[in-house]
């Protein structure tokens, strides 16, 4: 704890050193924007990523990925479901010698993804005290949140969700953004019509669907210039702040597939259907690459 602490301070130390003001120094803390390095691998090659993350209109998620960032949660993770336009990672460690051993295999894949599952490491975190707080099931007499039944999920910043209106301007789901993940519950559960309370800021206490707070530390990279995954149901809270290494990252994953596998997406990863992605959650498909693109790291370089 004591290293992360004196980390955050050289970094702001630094940037008040740079930006030679009395004023940066005290704002370091918590800036509008703090920056994250993301080191993917893919195929024996590296690619270090740099995103700016929108605090000043998403404050809850972009607490949460930096909490869950500065926890190492994220370092060697695996992009767990290979879409078009989307690229999905957060929950699931990779193991070399395991997912080598069993990417080609729909049904030993499953099992992969359930023995190396990040969702018992989260729960553990959030039980600790790990990650704040932003998701209640109770409020009390005087309609504030009740601290001991927060939930650990963070809750949807936009505008689907609680008719969130960002007063600075949401951003657009466009190419390279990063995306606060969930999966909706399933229509045949009780989960579907759950309520809980949601505080978007600290005199705000908001009645809302559960569905639609349950985000964990789920997360996706946009590929393409556009998704179905849109900021009208997704919190898109990162942008790209510097584009050609992640070019260079799609790129090299289209290049593999078109040498590799004569330019067919789907001979490059293995289809995994019904995969239940958590307790009483909805089953999806997942497309897990069979070469795999690893999240070597999550790093903060500015707060």
């Amino acid at each position: 704890m004591k290293s992360k602490i004196f980390k955050k301070i050289a970094l702001c130390f630094a940037s008040a050193l740079i930006a030679c003001s009395v004023g940066a120094f005290a704002g370091c803390a918590e800036t509008d924007h703090p920056e994250v390095r993301i080191t993917y691998e893919f195929n024996g090659s590296t690619y270090s990523v740099e995103y700016k993350l929108y605090r000043n209109m998403y404050p809850h998620t972009v607490r949460h990925f930096i909490e869950l960032s500065e926890e190492g949660f994220y370092d060697n993770t695996v992009i767990h479901n290979y879409q078009p336009n989307d690229w999905f990672t957060g929950g699931y460690t990779y193991n070399e010698a395991e997912y080598s051993a069993n990417v080609g295999n729909e049904g030993q894949m499953k099992e992969y993804l359930e023995q190396f599952s990040k969702e018992d490491a989260y729960s553990q975190l959030f039980a600790a005290g790990k990650l704040s707080a932003s998701v209640y099931e109770k409020v009390d007499a005087n309609g504030k949140v009740i601290a001991d039944s927060k939930y650990p999920t963070v809750m949807g910043e936009f505008y689907n969700n609680i008719n969130q209106v960002i007063e600075k301007g949401a951003l657009t789901a466009d190419y390279g953004c990063l995306k606060m993940f969930y999966y909706e519950y399933d229509k045949d559960t009780v989960e579907l019509a759950r309520k809980v309370y949601v505080t978007p800021t600290d005199d705000q206490t908001i009645l809302a669907d559960y569905k639609k707070n349950c985000a964990t530390s789920l997360f996706a990279l946009q590929t393409g210039v556009s998704s179905t995954y849109t900021e009208k149901n997704y919190t898109v809270f990162a942008q790209l702040k510097n584009t050609e290494p992640f070019d260079n990252l799609v790129a090299a994953v289209k290049d593999y597939i078109s040498d590799n596998h004569s330019g067919k997406a789907d001979d490059f990863y293995t289809s995994l259907k019904d995969v239940n992605v958590g307790n009483n959650m909805k089953e999806v498909t997942l497309n897990a690459p069979k070469t795999p693109i690893i999240i070597q790291s999550v790093k903060v370089t500015k707060y």
